[in-house]
């Protein structure tokens, strides 16, 4: 049976947030991990040591943490404290950066960069015989790679949206097990992470609303982050997305950094990219995975089941949702659908 852990945004209130923690815990739960934003979240260097000295068993850290505005030795020393505050549970989560880099105008660390953080953070910890893991992101083909050489265990893979199959996600890791091959690592010796990022209300529209902001992310993905490769010819715009390929584009670079991955402001407003999407763009972006668990549930069985097919894949989930939604959809999952994946 995969493991459970939880990728949670530290942008609600403390009493609510170390509930979730704690709520977690009891539901058997593996990993608590926290968002590094620069500017989009609170910084979770504080809130993670809130979690550690309200728990005892689940593992804390950043889901993950980079390179650039967190220097190794800053993070290496981070770890150490929520290692003696939790008595031994801290987990690192590292990769290039995304919102935490680009909203100060950066680019991700290079994977040459990403190495020497791995050899300086390994060295504090020997130093301090501290028993740290450090799992590391898998992103593009290099990063990949980069990952499966240094890290103790990987996060991502897998996944997929609302109509994701056993078989697609299955052939997700598949394409991990080829990378691991071919840098002379044993895939089944590593754990990995899929994760899986959803909004849950009973209020199906709710749910879709929570969840705008990843029509906007895939859509700033296509006109922005690659451009270059759509205008060269390298790759096209989906067939079902040609209709509306001036809105997408809008959409996407609309695309608001100091709102990452999120459909609403701190302060309860419809962030500018949710406000661009349109019902209609999201019917032809399609595996939106937002709505009731009656919904969500055929696309979790499909990712339980191909993780149980393979005993060292394991499931993050990621809650998303405005005005107390995370709770709640964490709270949903908890009740409604985790008991029937591990029946």
């Amino acid at each position: 049976m995969p493991k459970v852990g939880v990728f949670m945004f530290q942008d609600f209130g403390y009493p609510a947030f170390v509930e979730s923690a704690k709520l977690a815990e009891e539901n058997g739960f593996d990993i608590f991990g926290l968002i590094d934003s620069t500017d989009a979240y609170s910084d979770y260097c504080a809130w993670d040591g809130l979690v550690a000295v309200n728990t005892s068993r689940i593992r804390i850290g950043p889901w993950v943490t980079n390179p650039l505005t967190r220097h190794p030795r800053v993070t290496a020393n981070h770890m150490l404290t929520i290692h003696e505050l939790s008595k031994g549970r801290a987990i690192l989560g590292l990769g290039a950066g995304a919102n935490a880099v680009r909203t100060i105008g950066w680019k991700p660390a290079t994977t040459s960069v990403l190495r020497e953080a791995v050899e300086v953070i390994r060295a504090k910890f020997r130093e301090r015989k501290a028993d740290i893991p450090i799992y590391m992101a898998a992103g593009g083909p290099n990063y990949t790679r980069v990952a499966f050489q240094l890290a103790d265990g990987i996060i991502g893979g897998g996944g997929g949206g609302i109509r994701s199959s056993t078989e697609g996600v299955i052939a997700g890791f598949e394409r991990l097990k080829a990378v691991a091959k071919e840098v002379g690592r044993d895939f089944n010796s590593l754990p990995i992470w899929a994760g899986m990022g959803f909004a849950i209300s009973h209020n199906r529209k709710e749910a879709i609303e929570e969840m705008k902001w990843n029509v906007s992310q895939r859509m700033m993905t296509i006109f922005v982050e690659r451009r270059s490769n759509l205008l060269e010819g390298r790759s096209k715009l989906p067939p079902q997305l040609e209709p509306f390929r001036e809105e997408a584009q809008k959409v996407g670079e609309a695309y608001d950094y100091f709102n990452h991955m999120r459909s609403y402001t701190p302060d309860g407003q419809l962030a500018r990219h949710a406000q661009l999407v349109s019902d209609e763009l999201i019917e032809a972006v399609g595996g939106l995975p937002a709505g009731t668990p009656d919904d969500l549930l055929p696309s979790f069985k499909a990712l339980w089941q191909a993780a149980s097919s393979m005993p060292n894949v394991n499931l993050v989930i990621t809650p998303h949702g405005g005005k107390g939604g995370r709770k709640r959809s964490l709270e949903l999952f908890m009740k409604e659908i985790l008991p029937k994946l591990r029946s």
